[in-house]
């Protein structure tokens, strides 16, 4: 059915249902848009525009049941468990997310991007390999841009590829293959305040798997499918990693497709096993597909930046390096920043706890981490963790939590932000916190941003 004949409730007025709101009254839809924000309601400047254009906006609480309705477009922060959820199943009405709505309207090959860490990075660096190589594609979904607020630029800029990072939250709510390649990068503790299990978030990541269309490729990181492997006994995975039978090896710093196609990595990379090279073996076999060769990659990869707050150099000062890694949200990123910064490391970490415990900071941090200062509502949580194994300091403030790291370090330290949580406690999100840990170090040091 056209969407111009149905009735359509949207849950939840964030980023991603506003997006999906405009997309279908774009298409002539009945909407009705639903929150739980009273404020959100009354003085979004987008709701005015909306209310203009006929569209219903009611607070949760106000809804009893969702019988006139045809379809539930569910934002991806909303949990299953929600009542208007609950509603919507009595009613025996579609769900899907605001990503599925725009899916079913792109006729063009979409690449989908998941896993708990490096989802950003990769989308953004197939998107620029694939544009530096002449097939025009677009970095969308969880990388910042709603997928139904691009729907009709992919068809006006003639785009040959969608490049779409997927959360867990959003593939949940998917149900129709639509993927012509997708990407599996890692599955380690997340969002466990959401998912029970570490099995029900790994099966939610697997989900992706049912989305490929005939013929669609799925990329998967060896260490994975190792660990989750009857996840995955339906399908023929690629697999990437570091063991000569994997089909995208990564050997003394050169990456290897199927035993051919090759492509030398930069000294910068050396010859150890990274996240950074991991990301570049993913993205590789995906362009790889798509008739990019190992030295237009390598080409491409040498204009490419990795997205800001993702382990990423602000300063130098009296020898004391600073990172800003406030979008590692939990524990494996936290791991990974701790292997990749050189040097003894001050950490700063905490926030909003999402429900995995810091024991396997312990044996990360060994010989490399030598003081944490903790900071949001997950700090008790952390210092019982990691104490006596590494010493823990708990402030209230950000600041507070720079100026006691900037005391501890010395000459050749480095001050890293890894939270490890979310950032929801004491900013708006991962963005923001990077963004004033970045403005209260240069307010504290002497030299201005820099190359290390």
């Amino acid at each position: 059915m056209k969407l111009s004949k149905l009735r359509v409730a949207v849950l939840g007025l964030g980023l991603s249902g506003r997006a999906a709101v405009r997309f279908l009254l774009k298409r002539g839809a009945s909407v009705t848009g639903i929150d739980g924000n009273r404020d959100h309601l009354a003085n979004h400047p987008d709701m005015a525009l909306f209310r203009a254009e006929g569209c219903a906006l009611v607070h949760e609480e106000e809804v009893k049941d969702l019988k006139s309705q045809d379809l539930l477009v569910v934002s991806p922060g909303v949990p299953p468990h929600h009542r208007i959820w609950q509603l919507a199943r009595e009613a025996n009405l579609p769900i899907i997310g605001e990503v599925e709505l725009a899916f079913r309207e792109i006729a063009i090959p979409c690449i989908g991007v998941t896993g708990t860490n490096g989802k950003t990075t990769v989308t953004l660096l197939i998107t620029h390999v694939l544009n530096s190589c002449g097939h025009k594609a677009l970095a969308l979904g969880n990388v910042g841009v709603a997928l139904t607020d691009a729907v009709d630029t992919l068809e006006q800029e003639k785009c040959a590829y969608a490049v779409v990072e997927l959360s867990s939250f959003q593939i949940d709510t998917m149900q129709e293959p639509c993927l012509d390649s997708a990407i599996l990068l890692n599955i380690t503790p997340d969002h466990l305040d959401r998912y029970q299990t570490m099995d029900a978030y790994a099966r939610s990541k697997a989900h992706i798997t049912d989305l490929l269309v005939e013929g669609g490729a799925f990329y998967l990181e060896q260490a994975a499918f190792e660990q989750y492997r009857p996840l995955f006994a339906q399908i023929d995975p690629i697999l990437y990693g570091y063991d000569p039978s994997c089909s995208v090896v990564a050997k003394e710093g050169v990456i290897t497709i199927d035993g051919k196609s090759q492509l030398k990595l930069p000294s910068t990379y050396g010859t150890r096993r990274s996240h950074d090279v991991e990301n570049i073996m993913a993205a590789f076999a995906v362009c790889h597909r798509y008739g990019v060769t190992g030295e237009q990659f390598i080409k491409a990869l040498e204009t490419f930046q990795k997205p800001k707050h993702r382990i990423e150099f602000v300063t130098v000062d009296s020898g004391v390096r600073y990172y800003d890694d406030s979008k590692g949200t939990n524990i494996d990123a936290v791991i990974r920043a701790v292997e990749t910064v050189q040097g003894p490391i001050v950490l700063i970490a905490g926030g909003v706890d999402k429900g995995a415990p810091y024991l396997p900071w312990i044996s990360a941090f060994a010989g490399k981490v030598k003081a944490v200062c903790a900071i949001g509502q997950a700090s008790p949580m952390i210092k019982r963790d990691l104490e006596p194994h590494v010493p823990v300091s708990v402030y209230t403030t950000l600041e507070e939590a720079v100026d006691a790291a900037k005391k501890n370090a010395n000459a050749g330290d480095a001050i890293l932000l890894s939270p490890g949580c979310a950032s929801y406690d004491m900013f708006k999100d991962y963005a923001h916190r990077g963004e004033e840990f970045q403005r209260i170090v240069h307010s504290k040091t002497s030299l201005k941003r820099g190359d290390s």
